[in-house]
């Protein structure tokens, strides 16, 4: 701080030295005065002490900014790809008014203080972000949660900055007509509220993995970086490898509204808010050159700078978006930020009440009328309209896999429970049998067929007969059985062998079926 006053001091100094030299006020051999010669110019003692300053500010923005890592708080995180949080496009612009005190006969050095408001916009952005992560859906299943954004992850900001400026005035007049002043001092943080908008959209993909836990299949974390050939993969490569013609749009969006934590293209259904910052104690500079419209009047042309820094405290357990539409402002994972802001400066300066000890003037000399322009108004900022979000198309059913042309059962079905893919205790002898089998045939091979009752719509249950398929082939795969001899099939609820109008039926309608078949 007191690096900072002896600085300002030391400008204000400069700048009288500078003033002085241009236009010299005494002569110092002959020790008196010019009046002759110096007549029609004014001194600055004959300006009253006090003044209000009005000023116009507008420039451009940048920040430092120091964050936490967003992907800290990712369980088991794996695969990352983060960019670092930067802001571009910034923009300042804002009043000031002070009420002002010069010193002195001479009256060229002063104080100042009042309110500097401030509006700040601009883009906090990262081009980056990728992470996969253990999470848990809506049926309790643990899986792998990958999130992508659709291109960079964007916040457009606007800030409200509220302040009180205690500053050093200097002003010289140079002539009649043409001055100089600068302002030089702090400023004293009193509010700093960021607005912002999220202008991104992310990707929601899931990878599922099957694997005997204390001794029943269940799912479990998969923990490779590459996911295993016998993973369930709900991505949009997996899909489009799949069915190359088939809407994957609706595809994903029927599994999310059926609990399952995927997506396309979401964008965030909370994607606005307020975030604020703790101000510490900033600069201002601001140097221009005075026009006197008339004796108590003067325009100021210039420029000006300010300096601030900003802490806020990270939110704990943070985390950019987790479950589908939710989202939290990269803002809050801000820990510091230095903000300078530069640019042109137009403000007027009011003199006030009585200016005592005036130096008494010439004989006066008739002098052309003044004409002073009228100001323009500024032309109103146009603010363009925010695009409509176009609307999502209904939703179409997924192409199902096409039913075996004969099936050649081995064993009893394996039956599940309702929206279950576990395998029950009572099917463990079925399957070990099934194992023993396939075991002692050189030229065969299983193919297993999964299936559902109708109690869902057809995306969820191909998916559940997908699952259940995948079960029984974990399940004999840690049996001994090489993968290899092992294919799935998924049929949703389509060739039920009971009818679906009850209870009874449907449960024998959740089944997986296993088929011997011979190598050709």
């Amino acid at each position: 701080m007191k690096r900072i006053i002896l600085i300002l001091v030391a400008i204000l100094g400069a700048s009288h030295m500078w003033a002085q030299n241009i236009n010299p006020e005494f002569d110092h051999v002959e020790g008196r005065r010019h009046a002759a010669k110096n007549w029609n110019r004014p001194a600055d003692s004959t300006l009253s002490h006090w003044c209000i300053d009005v000023n116009g500010m507008a420039g451009v923005l940048t920040q430092q900014i120091t964050a936490i890592d967003p992907t800290a708080n990712y369980t088991n995180l794996l695969n990352p790809k983060v960019s670092s949080l930067k802001y571009e496009n910034g923009g300042s612009y804002g009043l000031d008014a002070q009420v002002g005190y010069f010193f002195g006969k001479m009256r060229h050095f002063g104080l100042g203080t009042g309110l500097t408001y401030m509006y700040q916009h601009g883009d906090l952005t990262m081009d980056n972000f990728h992470v996969e992560y253990q999470s848990v859906d809506a049926l309790k299943n643990v899986f792998r949660q990958e999130i992508t954004a659709d291109g960079k992850v964007k916040e457009t900001t606007g800030t409200s900055n509220l302040n009180i400026p205690l500053v050093l005035k200097y002003k010289t007049m140079f002539s009649k007509r043409v001055g100089f002043t600068v302002d030089a001092g702090v400023l004293f943080n009193l509010v700093e509220s960021n607005d912002y908008k999220a202008k991104t959209a992310f990707d929601y993909e899931a990878i599922y993995k099957y694997a005997p836990v204390n001794g029943v299949i269940s799912n479990v974390y998969e923990t490779s970086v590459v996911p295993a050939s016998s993973d369930l993969l709900i991505t949009k490569a997996q899909y489009v490898n799949q069915y190359p013609n088939g809407n994957i749009q609706d595809y994903f969006n029927s599994l999310q509204n059926h609990g399952y934590n995927v997506g396309l293209g979401v964008k965030p259904y909370n994607n606005s808010g307020t975030v604020s910052y703790t101000g510490s104690v900033g600069v201002l500079l601001r140097p221009a050159i005075s026009i006197y419209l008339c004796h108590n009047v003067a325009l100021n042309l210039g420029a000006y700078y300010l300096y601030q820094d900003f802490s806020h405290t990270a939110s704990g357990g943070y985390r950019l978006t987790d479950k589908v539409g939710q989202y939290s402002s990269v803002m809050n994972t801000v820990t510091g930020s230095s903000n300078n802001s530069y640019g042109l400066n137009v403000g007027l300066r009011f003199f006030f009440g009585r200016a005592a000890g005036c130096v008494a003037p010439p004989p006066p000399v008739e002098e052309p009328k003044e004409e002073v322009e009228e100001a323009v108004p500024a032309p109103e900022k146009i603010v363009p309209p925010t695009p409509e979000v176009p609307q999502r198309e209904d939703a179409v059913t997924p192409p199902e896999a096409p039913e075996p042309q004969e099936i050649n059962v081995a064993v009893t079905p394996i039956l599940f429970d309702v929206d279950k893919t576990v395998i029950k205790e009572s099917s463990y002898p079925t399957l070990d049998e099934a194992a023993s089998i396939i075991q002692g045939k050189n030229n065969a091979y299983y193919v297993i067929h999964g299936y559902a009752d109708n109690t869902g719509t057809a995306p969820i249950n191909w998916l559940l007969s997908r699952h259940r398929a995948n079960a029984v082939r974990t399940y004999l795969h840690s049996k001994g059985v090489s993968l290899k001899l092992l294919k799935t099939v998924a049929h949703g609820a389509k060739s039920p062998v009971a009818s679906n109008d009850t209870e009874e039926g449907r449960a024998q309608n959740r089944r997986v079926m296993i088929e011997l078949k011979e190598k050709k």
